[in-house]
C-alpha cells in the first residue's frame, strides 16, 4: 500500500511541474509575439483616452458647479434685496393705512343744523355769522359760530379800532323758503371719515363722475350794492332756520340769491338771470 500510494504523490509533482513550466513557457511566447504586444498597448491607450476624458467631464462639472454655485449667490443676493423691498413696502402701507384710518375732511353745511350721510359726523352746530354787510373794512367770510362760546383772557380797549362779528339772516324768503327775510341762518361743521377731499361746484345739481354728493343747495353770497364784500357759499337746498329769530331785522351777515349776467360770463352755456344752484362734492 505504501507504494502505491508513493507513487500517486510522485504522479501529482510531475503533472504540477508540467503545468508551471507550460503557463511561464506560454507567456514567454505572447511576450515574444509582436501582435499580442501591440494589442495590450492599444488596451492601454484607451484606457488612457477614457482616463482623460472621465478628467475633462470632472472638469467640465467642477466649472458647473462653480457656475451654479455663483447662480446660488446671485439669487441669494436678489432674496435679500427682494426681502428688504418687501419690508419697505410692509412699513408703507401700514404707514398708509394708518394714514387711511386718520384721513377725514371738514366742510361746512350752511343753512342747516345737521349732517348728511356719507359716513359724516357732525363737529358742532351752530350760527352763521360774519361782518355788517354796510362796512367798508368788513370780512368777506362767512363764519360758522359754535353755540358754547369761550372767553379768552383779552379785555376790550376802546383806545383802538376793532373788527366786528354779526350774526347773519336769510335776505331771500322765496329761495330760501322763509316765512320772512329775517329768520337767522343755523350751520353745521361736518366731518366725513370716508373721504379726503371736498370741493363746492357752482352751477351744478349733481357732482362728476368719482365724487360723492354731500349735500346740494342754492349759491348765497351779500348782495353787489352793499359796501362789504363777501364770499360764495352754498345754502342748502332744504334751509332751516334758528330758533328765536325771525322777529327783528338785525342784518349782519346777508344771504342773498345769486343770479347770472351774461357778457363776461358765456352764454351758452349759461342763460341770463338764471338763479345758481351749488353741491358740495366730496372724495
Amino acid at each position: 500500500m505504501s507504494l502505491i500510494i508513493m507513487f500517486s504523490v510522485l504522479v501529482t509533482l510531475t503533472l504540477s511541474v508540467t503545468v508551471t513550466c507550460d503557463d511561464v513557457r506560454d507567456k514567454r511566447i505572447l511576450l515574444s509575439d509582436p501582435d499580442y504586444v501591440q494589442q495590450e498597448l492599444h488596451q492601454i491607450q484607451v484606457k488612457l483616452q477614457e482616463y482623460d476624458a472621465l478628467k475633462t467631464e470632472v472638469t467640465s462639472l467642477q466649472s458647473e458647479v462653480s457656475s451654479l454655485q455663483s447662480d446660488v449667490s446671485f439669487l441669494q443676493s436678489k432674496v435679500i434685496a427682494q426681502d428688504s423691498t418687501i419690508n419697505e413696502l410692509l412699513a408703507k402701507t401700514s404707514l398708509l393705512e394708518s394714514s387711511a384710518e386718520k384721513r377725514g375732511v371738514v366742510y361746512v353745511r350752511w343753512g342747516r343744523k345737521d349732517c348728511k350721510g356719507n359716513g359724516t359726523e357732525l363737529v358742532y352746530s351752530g350760527f352763521a355769522g360774519g361782518s355788517y354787510y354796510g362796512h367798508t373794512g368788513a370780512a368777506a367770510e362767512y363764519v360758522c359760530l359754535p353755540p358754547e362760546p369761550m372767553w379768552g383772557p383779552r379785555k376790550h380797549n376802546p383806545s383802538y379800532p376793532t373788527a366786528l362779528m354779526y350774526g347773519s339772516e336769510y335776505e331771500d324768503p322765496v329761495l330760501f323758503g322763509m316765512p320772512n327775510h329775517n329768520e337767522e341762518v343755523p350751520c353745521a361743521v361736518c366731518r366725513s371719515s370716508s373721504f379726503s377731499t371736498s370741493i363746492m361746484i357752482p352751477a351744478r345739481t349733481t357732482c362728476y363722475p368719482g365724487w360723492e354728493e354731500a349735500y346740494t343747495g342754492n349759491l348765497a353770497s351779500g348782495s353787489n350794492d352793499h359796501a362789504a364784500s363777501s364770499e360764495y357759499v352754498c345754502v342748502d337746498e332744504h334751509p332751516q332756520a334758528l330758533m328765536g329769530g325771525g322777529t327783528t331785522d338785525d342784518n349782519g351777515k346777508l344771504f342773498y340769491q345769486v343770479r347770472t349776467r351774461c357778457g363776461s360770463l358765456k352764454c351758452p352755456p349759461y342763460e341770463n338771470d338764471r338763479v345758481i344752484s351749488c353741491v358740495v362734492c366730496l372724495k
